[in-house]
């Protein structure tokens, strides 16, 4: 089990000179335990044949996977897999914060599936369960589907759907339907049995329909 054993007091060095390489080889494992751990290169390549891991077990301690100078480098995470979670981001207890502070264009977030479909789900029973907020500028939500049934559709199951708009100009709340002559525009209310079962009102000014 220790056919052979370096030992040093003062520490221990393997070096090669001159561009020679360093090559250490075995069929069995290679087991490295140091209180800190200090890997340099000019480039760094670990592979494995079989499921890896990399671990922090310390309570309250970090790991850092970073790139870092600046300039058009980038940072890949990246699987082949084709299941259903083939690339899974995890907090067990924590939050997830995806941050991007760039101010060019083009310096976005993009979420995007091609082929597959994108869902955004919350179980929290809060009323801000679900945001989506510009502090600035817009928000634009887009269907282009041709077929049937391929619709943006905002459904409220036992609660209600509200939309308000704080512009002081012509048209703040604007809804319109411009597909061809066959078009409609329809309101209903399907189970009110009230007097103002549909009720347009306006506090101060009048209701025009033409």
């Amino acid at each position: 089990a220790a056919a052979l054993t370096l030992d040093g007091h003062g520490g221990v060095n393997i070096a090669g000179t001159n561009g020679s390489e360093v090559d250490i080889t075995t069929t069995g494992a290679v087991d490295i335990n140091s209180g800190a751990l200090t890997i340099d290169g000019a480039a760094l390549s670990i592979d494995g044949t079989d499921d890896s891991n990399i671990t922090v077990t310390g309570s309250g301690k970090d790991l850092n996977l970073a790139v870092a100078g600046g300039g058009t480098q980038q940072l890949t995470l990246a699987s082949a897999g084709t299941g259903d979670a083939a690339l899974v981001l995890s907090a067990s207890a924590g939050g997830i914060d995806i941050l991007a502070e760039g101010a060019a264009a083009g310096e976005d977030i993009d979420i995007t599936a091609t082929g597959s479909s994108v869902r955004i789900t919350s179980t929290e029973n809060v009323a801000d369960s679900i945001v989506l907020s510009s502090s600035v500028g817009g928000i634009d939500i887009t269907a282009a589907g041709a077929s049937a049934g391929e619709d943006i559709d905002i459904t409220a199951t036992g609660s209600s759907i509200n939309l308000t708009s704080t512009e002081n100009a012509a048209s703040a709340i604007y809804l319109r339907a411009n597909g061809g002559t066959s078009e409609t525009v329809k309101i209903h209310s399907d189970q009110g049995t009230g007097a103002a079962s549909v009720h347009l009102l306006s506090d101060v000014g009048g209701v025009t329909i033409d």
